[in-house]
């Protein structure tokens, strides 16, 4: 049986991540495809004495749309959710009221098998220090730059705004795994540039051709590539205008030890790769609420922080990274 094979992962998601207690009411949110990775998590928690509910929602269309009114019910009313979906529920109202409520969440949506079997062991206080000075950075930037040898040159405005580090710390109320990146939201409207696309997009998966976004005013304006270039279009016009906000630019993966999959569980958590988003963003401060947040990942982007490059062609420049943070 594999669950054998990742039940002291699940062990370890539980207790030392989630730090459950057998005083905790706890809700493992799930999926009809994802039961077989909630399964041995409830088993895990039910073992240390903590009352545990496997709660299957619908599979929703998509990333961060809202779930039903039952389900935001149970979220609010758990001391801590572990959502083991195939979609993400980060960025939406019911997950964010119920942890303004104080419910803490660890997101795993869409982990496999193979991911908690191989992509789980990291050095996590390492790997806390590193995000959390990404993050450092990013809060102390007024503006940032990306670009890349495909043709993408992006600008983005970021005064006022946080770095918001995901590692396996609850600060911000969530955990999400595997751990390790810090996202940004910029200053809507301020986004401005083309994005070559290169490698993996929410709810399209790995690319067989760049996705080549042109960006003003904050809003995604023109999209062009191959097949899955219309299915990005068709996603946009399906949420609404709301869609073509650029909701995260420029987050940066922090984990060494996870895999270039295809699927944005892992693809935006690698170290050395960065990713912007679309869609909601109000989970990560700014303003503009979508029923979509769709992640896009890049490989081989040079990033800088006004004059501060913590990407170079893909390369993490963790010295740089880690003494300019102690500076701040």
């Amino acid at each position: 049986m594999k669950e054998l094979e990742y039940s002291g992962v699940c062990r370890d998601i539980i207790e030392q991540v989630g730090d459950v207690t057998a005083e905790e009411e706890v809700v493992i949110l799930t999926d009809p495809l994802m039961v077989d990775i909630a399964r041995p998590l409830a088993a895990t928690s039910r073992s240390i004495g903590a009352t545990t509910t496997i709660l299957i929602k619908p599979r929703l269309e998509a990333h961060n749309v809202e779930p039903p009114s039952a389900v935001a019910g149970a979220l609010h009313n758990a001391d801590i959710v572990f959502d083991v979906g195939t979609h993400d529920i980060a960025h939406t109202k019911a997950r964010r009221a119920a942890a303004d409520a104080g419910t803490r969440f660890v997101l795993m949506r869409g982990v496999t098998e193979d991911v908690l079997i191989d992509q789980m062991d990291t050095d996590y206080e390492d790997l806390q220090k590193v995000t959390r000075s990404v993050a450092a950075i990013q809060t102390a930037a007024n503006s940032a730059r990306i670009t890349s040898k495909l043709g993408t040159d992006l600008t983005v405005d970021l005064t006022g705004r946080n770095g918001f580090p995901i590692d396996d710390g609850f600060d911000e109320g969530l955990v999400v795994l595997p751990a390790g990146k810090s996202a940004i939201t910029p200053v809507e409207g301020s986004a401005k540039g083309t994005v070559v696309v290169d490698y993996s997009i929410d709810s399209i998966g790995r690319l067989t051709d760049p996705v080549k976004l042109t960006i003003a005013d904050g809003q995604v304006k023109t999209i062009s590539g191959g097949a899955q270039a219309e299915k990005l279009r068709e996603l946009i016009v399906h949420n609404g205008e709301c869609a073509r906000n650029i909701a995260e630019a420029p987050s940066i993966g922090t984990n060494p030890d996870v895999s270039l999959t295809g699927n944005q569980s892992t693809d935006k958590k690698k170290m050395g790769t960065m990713h912007i988003a679309i869609g909601d963003n109000v989970t990560l401060g700014g303003s503009v609420a979508c029923d979509i947040h769709l992640d896009m990942t890049l490989l081989n982007a040079t990033v800088t922080f006004d004059d501060v490059t913590v990407l170079d062609t893909g390369g993490f420049q963790r010295q740089t990274v880690m003494d300019y943070a102690g500076t701040l």
